[in-house]
C-alpha cells in the first residue's frame, strides 16, 4: 500500500488525461508533485497548447507543476528512429504491420520519459512514480508498466502500476464539460500520421 506521508511523482501526459488520476489522488490525500515531460509532442505550438490547458485546470486545483526540458533533440536520437519510413501505405491490411512498428516505437518513448521522470523524482526526494498515460485505451498499457517499473527500480523508486482506463469515458465526458482542449492524435510527428491513417481506413470499412 502507497504511503501517505511519502510523495508520489506523477507524469502527466495532457490535462484531459490528468483529470481524474490528480482527482484520484487528492481526495486520497495523497502528498503530489506533477511533472510534465513530453518532447514527443509536435509541433511546439501543439506541445505549448497542452501544456497552456494543463496548467489552466491545475491553477483551478490549486496544484504547481514542475516543468521538465521540450528536448525535442533527444527524442529524435532515441525515439524518432523506430517512426519510419513514411508514409505509410493508406490500406486496412497495413494497419497490423503498423500497429507493431508503434508498439516498438511507443515503448523507446516510455523509457525517455520514464526514465526523466524518475531521476527527477530521485534529484527531489519523491518516493513513488506514476503517470496518467495509461487511462487512454490508445496506449500500450502493458508496455507503459513494465517501462515504469524498470525506471523506477533504477533509481530506487516503486512504481505504481495503475490502469487508469476504466474512467476514460468519465474523464472524456469530464474534460468537455470543462470546455478543455482535447486532442486527436497521441503527440509525435508519427502518431499524427498514423491516426490520420486509421481514421480513413475506420470511414473506409464503414463506407462498405
Amino acid at each position: 500500500m502507497i504511503d501517505n506521508d511519502k510523495t508520489l511523482l506523477l507524469h502527466c501526459c495532457c490535462a484531459p488525461c490528468s483529470l481524474i488520476p490528480l482527482e484520484t489522488y487528492l481526495r486520497e490525500q495523497q502528498q503530489l508533485s506533477l511533472y510534465f515531460y513530453n518532447p514527443n509532442i509536435h509541433p511546439k505550438d501543439e506541445y505549448l497548447r497542452r501544456l497552456d490547458t494543463l496548467r489552466v485546470f491545475l491553477d483551478a486545483q490549486g496544484v504547481s507543476l514542475e516543468l521538465g526540458a521540450y528536448d525535442c533533440d533527444a527524442w529524435e536520437e532515441q525515439v524518432g528512429v523506430w517512426g519510419g519510413p513514411y508514409p505509410l501505405i493508406e490500406d486496412s491490411t497495413n494497419l497490423a504491420q503498423m500497429e507493431l512498428a508503434k508498439k516498438k516505437r511507443c515503448r523507446a518513448c516510455y523509457d525517455l520519459r520514464f526514465k526523466e521522470s524518475a531521476a527527477y523524482a530521485a534529484a527531489h526526494g519523491l518516493s513513488f512514480l506514476d503517470t496518467t498515460l495509461t487511462i487512454s485505451p490508445y496506449q500500450f498499457v502493458e508496455e507503459v508498466h513494465s517501462s515504469l517499473v524498470s525506471s523506477a527500480e533504477v533509481q530506487g523508486l516503486e512504481a505504481l502500476e495503475t490502469d487508469w482506463r476504466k474512467s476514460y469515458h468519465v474523464s472524456v465526458q469530464r474534460s468537455q464539460s470543462l470546455g478543455m482542449y482535447r486532442q486527436n492524435y497521441c503527440g509525435c510527428r508519427y502518431s499524427k500520421e498514423e491516426a490520420q491513417i486509421e481514421r480513413k481506413a475506420r470511414k473506409t470499412r464503414l463506407e462498405n
